[in-house]
């Protein structure tokens, strides 16, 4: 009994070692969204969702060198982008319309976090004010 957990637990561990760091395995639009947005910063994990995971939107996870995460749906359209450590998240890599406003009223804010979910989206300021959007992108309210 203990070889066999023994041999799941080095099983497990040897696996979480043999990350994929590649993006080939990711649609073509999370690919183009990388290289349009993150091109600067390396890929340092992708990962797959499993498709059991039905409750989930996020099929893809992707961690870059400097701990952004970026989650994409099954077709690569990007749903969230999250800041580990506080790392700026560029303007250029939001909806033009919510990028717009947050350079229009918070010009000097830093952004450390932006999802997308099915009615509306949100942004997290570094200082942190939360701006909700709705699914097109216009401003509702500070949250």
């Amino acid at each position: 009994m203990k070889k066999v957990i023994l041999s799941g637990i080095f099983t497990l561990c040897t696996l979480g070692i043999f990350a994929q760091t590649s993006t080939n395995n990711l649609p073509a639009t999370a690919q183009e969204y990388i290289q349009q947005n993150f091109s600067s910063v390396d890929v340092k994990e992708v990962k797959e969702n499993s498709k059991w995971q039905i409750w989930e939107d996020e099929k893809f996870e992707v961690i870059l060198s400097n701990e952004l995460e970026l989650d994409f749906d099954e077709n690569g359209n990007i749903l969230e982008i999250e800041s580990q450590n506080d790392v700026v998240i560029p303007i250029a890599a939001l909806p033009s319309k919510i990028a717009a406003y947050v350079e229009e009223n918070y010009a000097d804010a830093q952004i450390i976090g932006w999802e997308k979910q099915k009615k509306e989206q949100e942004i997290e300021l570094a200082d942190g004010t939360e701006l909700e959007f709705d699914g097109e992108g216009n401003f509702r309210k500070i949250d």
